[in-house]
């Protein structure tokens, strides 16, 4: 009996309504009872008629008393229903916890043959589309990504972080492979590595490509008949009729991709092999669709596995248990009642004539979201217009215009962001990107002022400073230019001669600011490419230019590069006071120029992966003690597509 006591004080102590708001639900049902109660006391109508003394013999009073003991009882069902609802508990019970256990491995065909453009824009492009669709859908497992072309490279591990798989999908072309080719071999290889590393029996593996060479199938079927549990599905992509492959090198830059005979290569769909690839592996074999169907197909094979191959974890996971089910059945009778009077049906079929004829979109995401959270989903969307038009917060609106190109929109909202050294780093940038230098110089500096070990901002303003500098010193290579041509005219003959300078190495050195105002343009300043991007490039392409110029000038005239030597002392005093002294506002003509130069500066957010690639085939070669030049194309296409 002390046992049952203690049990009941402490149910009673832990009692309590899992959700609550339904109680609320209560008022409406003790309202109408009441208010049917009050009418059926009033002995219907007949009162406005018959006198009072005659009306209790001529109306019968059972029926009155009947409906209103029916009012009543009507409300019992709805007590329970609310009560139900809200959900009654008062004790804990523990859950297991299951994992998906079951990895994906997706091989990703970076070879020439992906910027085919017989699928518009070009494979690659739909194949990352695809992608992102696909690991949008995968909810649970862990997923790896391997990208192969002559060789192969593990872009990310086995991972549950499908979010960072699709950050990296854009940096991914076949121009950072090191090695151009076609070994999708290698690729299985990895693939199948990373899921008997990670301790797994069985996975998937997904192949996107436009093909493999016929030479490799039979190992490849050999290599995964020794895993039975790995599955391998096939995403194709491509024409039969093909297409010609844009070169992207810089010498046959607007053609396409030629063998050794001179012909164009036509790049085909090879589906024979991609498909018996799957179907002797326990996959599927899909072609790229327009619509949803190929991803539809493949999540449900994933999927339907993963559910086979889920995995219980040690730990539980308490929580309340809700004892509302057991209100469900004094209900029982009552809607065997209702049912017989068709009453359950007009129930039912009443909340429809309160549906709103419209349904605006918009306002539904409101009361859901605020429009910070709604802009965040349009910037993930890659929607930066929309994006911007939903940002609320200073900061985030410029961060959309910056990715929108818009640096001057940019600009003004981290103006209005509170004042920290991310903001004035993010602000910085903006101008930078502008082509407001000297601003952006002293926007680093108060950002490093108030966070000395910003390293981002301390990296982008020694670009800044460089920058300026460059221009400083064409600036003085342009000016004995421009003076030389006032002499010719007779406009400043007083001006040359205090110059000092010969009239013919006045034309030598404007030939000089020519080649250096030249080399300029194909110069590369690139601060942050986002405001929320901390990754620096580690060298400076303006300072190569520079160096450029020189080695320009000095190989155009022997003897000029004598004089230079003697003039090193004066030059690196002159430096100094140039910086010191450059003038706050640029001629229009330098900033036009400066302005178009900075806009033609390509983003490359593919920069680290190209170089991982390369350290690690270098390392590759090393230890195998051989290795291809990724400079000349193969030359059998059975062995080595395009």
């Amino acid at each position: 009996m002390s046992l049952f006591s203690a049990e009941l004080a402490t149910a009673i102590a832990q009692f309590h309504w899992l959700r609550p708001w339904w109680l609320t639900a209560l008022l409406p049902g003790i309202a109408l009872a009441l208010l049917l109660a009050r009418r059926s006391g009033n002995n219907s109508n007949w009162q406005g008629v018959i006198a009072a003394e005659l009306l209790p013999y001529l109306i019968e009073q059972d029926g009155g008393t009947q409906r209103q003991r029916l009012h009543w009882w009507l409300l019992v069902p709805w007590l329970c229903a609310c009560l139900a609802l809200a959900g009654p508990s008062w004790n804990k019970i523990p859950l297991p916890i299951h994992k998906q256990q079951t990895p994906l491995v997706i091989l990703l065909d970076l070879s020439p043959s992906m910027w085919a453009e017989d699928l518009k824009p070009n494979r690659l492009t739909r194949a990352r589309l695809k992608l992102i669709d696909l690991l949008h859908t995968r909810q649970e497992g862990t997923t790896a990504l391997v990208a192969y072309a002559g060789d192969a490279h593990i872009v990310t591990p086995l991972t549950d972080d499908t979010a960072t798989i699709i950050s990296l999908l854009p940096a991914l072309n076949p121009t950072i492979m090191p090695i151009a080719g076609n070994q999708p071999l290698q690729a299985l290889e990895k693939g199948i590595e990373l899921i008997g590393k990670s301790g797994f029996q069985n996975g998937h593996v997904l192949l996107v490509s436009d093909g493999l060479p016929s030479a490799d199938l039979p190992e490849m079927n050999a290599q995964l008949e020794s895993y039975p549990g790995i599955s391998t599905s096939v995403l194709a992509l491509g024409t039969k009729d093909g297409a010609p492959i844009p070169s992207m090198s810089s010498a046959g830059k607007g053609g396409f991709v030629k063998d050794s005979r001179g012909n164009i290569v036509i790049a085909q769909l090879s589906e024979t092999p991609l498909r018996k690839l799957a179907q002797n592996n326990g996959g599927i074999y899909r072609k790229i669709s327009l619509d949803d169907s190929d991803i539809e197909a493949l999540s449900q094979i994933f999927d339907s596995a993963d559910s086979e191959q889920s995995q219980q974890l040690e730990r539980t996971f308490d929580t309340w248990h809700d004892s509302g089910f057991w209100l469900v059945l004094p209900l029982l009778p009552f809607l065997l009642l209702a049912f017989r009077r068709n009453v359950l049906a007009l129930l039912i079929l009443a909340p429809l004539a309160f549906a709103p004829d419209k349904s605006h979109a918009m306002e539904w995401q409101d009361l859901w979201l605020r429009s910070d959270q709604q802009g965040q989903k349009a910037l993930a969307a890659g929607d930066v217009e929309a994006a911007e038009a939903l940002f609320k917060n200073p900061s985030w609106k410029g961060s959309a215009a910056y990715q929108k190109g818009d640096f001057s929109a940019a600009e003004e909202h981290f103006k209005n962001s509170e004042a920290s050294a991310d903001s004035l780093y993010n602000l910085a940038n903006a101008q930078a990107k502008a082509g407001q230098l000297e601003t952006a110089l002293e926007n680093y500096q108060a950002a490093l002022e108030l966070e000395d070990k910003h390293e981002d901002a301390s990296f982008n303003k020694e670009l800044v400073e460089k920058a300026l500098k460059q221009e400083q010193e064409q600036k003085e290579q342009q000016d004995p230019s421009q003076d030389d041509k006032n002499s010719e005219e007779g406009d400043k003959s007083d001006a040359d001669k205090e110059d000092g300078e010969p009239s013919s190495d006045s034309e030598q050195d404007g030939q000089e600011g020519e080649a250096g105002e030249q080399e300029a343009d194909d110069s590369d300043y690139n601060p942050e490419d986002s405001p929320e991007n901390k990754e620096q490039n580690p060298e400076s392409d303006t300072e190569k230019s520079a160096e450029q110029n020189k080695e320009d000038a000095e190989a155009k005239d022997p003897g000029n590069a004598e004089n230079k030597e003697k003039t090193d002392d004066t030059e690196s005093q002159n430096t100094a006071e140039a910086q010191a002294s450059a003038a706050d506002e640029m001629p229009d003509e330098q900033r036009q120029a400066l302005e178009q130069w900075l806009r033609r500066v390509p983003d490359d957010p593919s920069g680290l992966m190209r170089r991982k690639f390369e350290y690690e085939a270098w390392r590759h070669q090393q230890e195998t003690g051989r290795g291809r030049s990724s400079q000349s194309p193969p030359q059998q296409q059975e062995t080595e597509r395009w």
